[in-house]
This record gives C-alpha cells, sequence and structure tokens, in this order.
C-alpha cells in the first residue's frame, strides 16, 4: 500500500473571497505545500535541493472541485506519490473535511532537472533516489 502524507490546514480570510469560497489558487499554494512537506519528510529539503543544482517543476495538472471549501474549514490533504524510473514524477492528492467527505482532487506531474541547464534528469542522484523511495511508501 502506498504512503499517505498528510497535512492539515484551515481557510482563512486570505484563501477565500467575499462570499467565504476558497479562491483556486490557494489550491495550488496548499497543494504545493503538501509535496514540499512530505519531501522534507523524506529528507530533502526543497532549498537544498536547489542549492544542489536541481528543481522539481510542474509540468501538468487537474483538479476537479467536488464541493467548494469554505471560510472556517479545516481540511486534510492527503498525498500519494507514484514514481518510477520515468522522469515523471506522479502525485495524487484529496482534500478532505472533517466529516472525511473528499471536496477535491488534485493530480500533479512534475519533474527533476538540472536547475542550469533546464534539462531533464534521468538518472537521478542517490539522494535522491533514497527520498524517492521513502516518498512512494
Amino acid at each position: 500500500m502506498k504512503k499517505i502524507w498528510k497535512i492539515e490546514k484551515l481557510v482563512l480570510p486570505q484563501h477565500s473571497d467575499h462570499a467565504g469560497v476558497m479562491w483556486h489558487g490557494t489550491y495550488f499554494d496548499w497543494l504545493e505545500e503538501g509535496r514540499i512537506n512530505a519531501l522534507s519528510k523524506a529528507g530533502i529539503n526543497y532549498v537544498d535541493l536547489t542549492k544542489n543544482g536541481f528543481e522539481l517543476p510542474l509540468i501538468d495538472t487537474s483538479i476537479k472541485y467536488i464541493s467548494p471549501l469554505f471560510l472556517g474549514d479545516t481540511i486534510t490533504i492527503e498525498t500519494i506519490f507514484k514514481i518510477s524510473k520515468s522522469p515523471k514524477i506522479n502525485i495524487h492528492s484529496k482534500f478532505i473535511n472533517k466529516s472525511k467527505t473528499v471536496l477535491t482532487i488534485a493530480e500533479v506531474n512534475l519533474v527533476l532537472i538540472n536547475k542550469k541547464s533546464f534539462s531533464i534528469i534521468r538518472k537521478r542522484p542517490d539522494f535522491i533516489s533514497k527520498a524517492f523511495l521513502k516518498l512512494n511508501g
């Protein structure tokens, strides 16, 4: 079974519009926060990753908004990484409320690149491969 990485978030006024509905851009911020948090727990500090000449840019994404998030909602974001030998890193996330209802489903795809040349890295350095094994669970 795949490892599930979790973070908890609270919809604050800066995350929502005047009707109290969470703004769509906040989803992307929280998805990234979940990824960075999971990477950190797996042993990769993102700042150190970039200092070593690597980046993990987003290459495509999709979000299915099932039900809106509202001001004051507490949400758990559950994230699963699907990492193989392919350069593409596939990540699935669910936004779940306190009643255990899935409100949003998202998929994000990243690639590891050389920061200077912007070329995709197909053979990952050992320290990254080891962390990715932890992310996969």
